[in-house]
């Protein structure tokens, strides 16, 4: 892989001949690690890499500068609050423990298929981890389980291949507690949310889309409607393994609350989504004039118009529907 940005790092010799990061010195937030070092595949990220306070052995340990050496340049270490992205290599095997603990802007982490083993409270307290990204088709074994399993809030899971995504799984956040039995004075687990759920659908560390689908019924009783609809858009943006009657069952949840879910997504100037909507034939109609309307009161031109836009496609392509039958 070309360097392109000026790292100086601090790592070890495996007995492996590869190398295990021990930290990172750079000048961004966003982290892109190298797939070698001093010519060595970089197949460890040590504990506490990335941690505010590092756990380096006092001996036994290399410094390596990787790109051009600018004295001009300051390179800060990049742990704690200073990491927002990392992107890690396809040659590495092994998370260490608490190699994320307590890097609070954490919000997005790439890794590949080769990952075998993650470290217990890898990810503890990154309260902002919210995007999850695999480099590997999503049917393939992978740790993605165990990641899971650490992070109990809101967490968004892209399959990629090739720099095109597959598949997208959000997974909510749920919430445990634990509920005195007297007179025993023992303590009963209660799990609140369906995040939980959705986290043991894996067969044989596989992601079990059909078991996934399945847990948005249930879901739909206890979830808020902005947690739901985020599920269903997922799904029917990336329908990997979605089954036509599973399809209709989330096409149905958001038509039904196509009007909230419109407004939240002009807000938030999701093009992107509202695109998808009109194409798939869910937003139209009152709706999407609606969101024009609202685009326009909320300072959004370039939306109303693209909106608009949308608005005569789909009325143009009605009547042409209409032409055709009456010609027939």
């Amino acid at each position: 892989m070309k360097q392109t940005q000026t790292y100086r790092v601090l790592w070890q010799k495996r007995e492996d001949m590869g190398v295990r990061l021990l930290r990172i010195y750079g000048m961004s937030p966003l982290i892109r690690i190298p797939s070698q070092i001093a010519g060595r595949p970089v197949v460890e990220i040590a504990p506490y890499c990335f941690a505010r306070n590092s756990r380096l052995p006092k001996e036994g340990y290399e410094e390596t500068l990787l790109g051009q050496e600018d004295s001009h340049v300051f390179l800060q270490e990049l742990c704690g609050n200073e990491v927002e992205e990392v992107s890690l290599p396809d040659t590495v095997k092994e998370i260490g423990s608490c190699a994320f603990y307590n890097c609070r802007n954490l919000k997005t982490l790439e890794i590949g298929a080769g990952v075998e083993e993650i470290g217990s409270d890898a990810f503890m307290n990154t309260m902002l981890f919210r995007k999850l990204i695999l480099r590997h088709p999503a049917n393939k074994k992978s740790k993605v389980r165990k990641i899971l399993s650490q992070i109990s809030s809101d967490l968004e899971v892209y399959f990629r291949v090739e720099g095109r995504t597959e598949a997208v799984l959000f997974y909510p956040e749920y919430y445990e507690s634990y509920d005195e039995i007297a007179p025993a004075h023992l303590f009963g687990r209660k799990i609140t949310g369906g995040g939980f759920r959705a986290r043991q659908c894996f067969l044989d560390e596989c992601v079990d889309f059909s078991g996934y689908d399945d847990v948005f019924l249930q879901a739909c009783a206890e979830e808020s409607e902005t947690t739901l609809s985020r599920m269903a858009l997922d799904r029917l943006q990336y329908p990997y393994g979605l089954t036509d009657k599973k399809k209709e069952i989330y096409r149905l949840y958001i038509k039904e609350h196509m009007p909230e879910l419109a407004k939240c997504l002009v807000l938030e100037k999701d093009l992107e989504i509202l695109h998808f909507l009109c194409r798939e034939g869910m937003l139209y109609g009152a709706n999407l004039a609606e969101c024009i309307q609202a685009a326009a009161e909320s300072d959004w031109p370039e939306g109303a118009a693209d909106l608009l836009q949308m608005q005569a496609s789909g009325r143009e392509k009605e009547r042409e529907k209409r032409y055709d039958f009456d010609a027939f």
